[in-house]
């Protein structure tokens, strides 16, 4: 993903999105990409970097809408004041996106007792294998309440919007799910979207964490990039309903290949 520096832009601009894939972290996939911001008639400009930009925009609240045509339509609330603002949207491949030969994916149904599918279940699905973290922890100590963390030894580029487990070391290694919301320093410094609640020490692993959604049929495709091993384990978490979840622990995925689970059917 190009790196934009807002100090190069028009004073004129209020508003650059940026729209990516989350699963490769570039550009989204085909040529029907469209960006939309409800309460105004201005128009997103398509820069040649793939960002859009809204000028002149009065502040206040709005509504930001991306459509593409693999991927789960965005959405999401925005507050625009006098300062420019970048917002990076991660756009979630729907099951009929075109996965590469080499990913790992986990594919199935989602029914209620009855038979009904079950769309906008939520759905994250953790790797567990330490051999597959994108990242650890760079600092001798990354204290509970902290809300920036210096990173190294990467496996992988880490963006805005990615999620992790992050996992200490140690018999008994505390754990705790972490949002990157801004880069503030090319791969190596970050800042999170709420502070750790624990704190880490050096070598603390981040372990990639994939979320999507079912379809209105309930279908589900879940699919892995960039780990350094064939052959890794999942936990998979589907949050449906008011409160309901369940838990497939231990899953394993190959790359390259389909785990197909069929049908699962929740209460």
């Amino acid at each position: 993903m190009d790196q934009i520096r807002i100090s190069h832009l028009r004073s004129r601009v209020s508003l650059v999105v940026c729209v990516i894939d989350a699963l490769t972290s570039q550009a989204p996939l085909g040529n029907k990409t469209t960006v939309h911001l409800e309460g105004t008639r201005s128009k997103a400009i398509r820069k040649t970097n793939g960002s859009y930009i809204f000028n002149d925009l009065a502040p206040g609240e709005y509504r930001l809408s991306v459509h593409s045509e693999y991927y789960f339509q965005e959405q999401t609330n925005i507050t625009v004041n006098t300062h420019n603002f970048i917002e990076v949207v991660q756009m979630k491949p729907l099951p009929s996106y075109p996965f590469s030969q080499g990913a790992g994916l986990i594919r199935f149904m989602l029914q209620n007792a009855v038979g009904s599918p079950i769309r906008d279940a939520h759905l994250q699905s953790t790797v567990l294998t330490e051999d597959c973290a994108r990242a650890r922890v760079m600092v001798d100590q990354a204290d509970k309440g902290a809300s920036e963390m210096t990173l190294g030894s990467f496996t992988g580029g880490i963006v805005v919007g990615d999620v992790y487990l992050l996992r200490g070391r140690g018999s008994q290694p505390a754990e705790e799910v972490i949002r990157i919301s801004e880069v503030l320093e090319h791969q190596k410094r970050f800042r999170l979207a709420s502070p750790l609640t624990q704190s880490y020490t050096r070598g603390a692993l981040l372990l990639p964490i994939q979320e999507t959604r079912s379809t209105e049929r309930g279908e589900v495709a879940i699919a892995f990039r960039g780990n350094r091993i064939p052959t890794f384990h999942t936990e998979l978490v589907i949050a449906y309903g008011a409160n309901s979840e369940h838990t497939i622990k231990d899953l394993a995925v190959i790359e390259g290949t389909t785990t197909n689970l069929g049908t699962i059917l929740l209460a």
